[in-house]
């Protein structure tokens, strides 16, 4: 019988912190914890990041895995954080606080837009330090999903009372483009005002808590129809482009998932799920390069960050 000492070449090392370098079939026992632990590949998989300052739900992301921002939420509606790929750190707060609202753009040119409580047609605009007022969505809503960028965002879908509208703003003002052609709330989106992405959500009439598999396609005028999600869920996260997007978290028939899915313009198909299963979270990055952070319940500050191709993670050794 081979032992791990011959394979390895090393005996097991009691250490007090996870090793910097990994490698698969490294074994070591951390001496904090007080467990053995193993590093595994994982391909299209989510690891750990920097825990959010603050916990919360419903809040709202944009920009990268790398510089992403978290907007909005509650119980803070007015805070913001940036990240910087490891931490997250307090930005400018928004001016109005708002949860179930929708973001676009990058870390240093941001769009929050729409929310609650009260249904709110609000839009501030983030430059990196501080949120500016701009101008009001046409009809005033929550629970909406947006994309593209601040100087040429898209709004559409949420409550006050359900709607299909879609607007899309020009850096002052938004103007209505092609409704959709499933009204919903509580969806997700991704891409561009030209090339935006809309899936999940759910109607009010019944059965309202089954999450829809709808995906429809924008062309800057009109939503067609895409390939349906493997999963119907609401209260979900994206990211990503119209042909490379990422779909993650929320709840639907199964209950609360941490499932994922990608896109590429046709077909969703399943990936690697989140390690911490949540809705009402916030998304931002792209399909290969993804960041998940915040969500419920309970509420939470966690955040972690999707990698396409092979991912080398720790694994706590447990006796089964």
């Amino acid at each position: 019988m081979s032992t791990y000492y011959g394979t390895k070449g090393q005996k097991v090392q009691g250490i007090a912190s996870d090793p910097s370098v990994s490698q698969e079939g490294q074994v070591w026992y951390n001496t904090t914890t007080n467990a053995l632990k193993v590093f595994k590949n994982f391909t299209d998989a989510w690891s750990t990041g920097g825990n959010l300052g603050t916990a919360r739900y419903a809040l709202r992301g944009c920009g990268t895995q790398t510089a992403g921002l978290a907007f909005g939420g509650t119980p803070s509606p007015t805070a913001t954080e940036e990240y910087d790929g490891s931490a997250w750190t307090a930005g400018g707060n928004l001016g109005t606080g708002r949860y179930f609202l929708a973001g676009a753009g990058i870390q240093t040119a941001g769009l929050a837009f729409g929310g609650t409580p009260s249904p709110t047609g609000a839009t501030e605009e983030y430059d990196g330090s501080t949120w500016t007022a701009g101008g009001s969505l046409g009809t005033a809503r929550q629970k909406l999903a947006g994309a593209g960028t601040q100087t040429a965002g898209l709004g559409f879908g949420g409550y006050a009372p359900i709607t299909a509208a879609t607007e899309e703003y020009n850096g002052s003002t938004w103007t209505a483009g092609g409704n959709l052609n499933t009204s919903r709330g509580n969806l997700a989106g991704a891409g561009t005002q030209t090339a935006g992405l809309a899936f999940g959500g759910y109607p009010t009439s019944p059965p309202v808590f089954i999450g829809q598999v709808i995906t429809e396609e924008y062309d800057g005028s009109t939503w067609t129809a895409g390939g349906n999600l493997n999963i119907g869920r609401y209260f979900l996260a994206g990211a990503g482009t119209q042909t490379a997007a990422l779909a993650f978290g929320g709840a639907g028939a199964p209950g609360i998932t941490g499932s994922t899915e990608k896109y590429d313009g046709t077909t969703w198909t399943a990936v690697g799920s989140l390690g911490t299963a949540r809705q009402n979270l916030g998304g931002a990055g792209t399909q290969t390069a993804g960041l998940a952070f915040g969500g419920n319940p309970p509420s939470t500050a966690a955040t972690e960050e999707f990698n396409a191709g092979t991912v080398t993670a720790a694994l706590t050794v447990t006796q089964s």
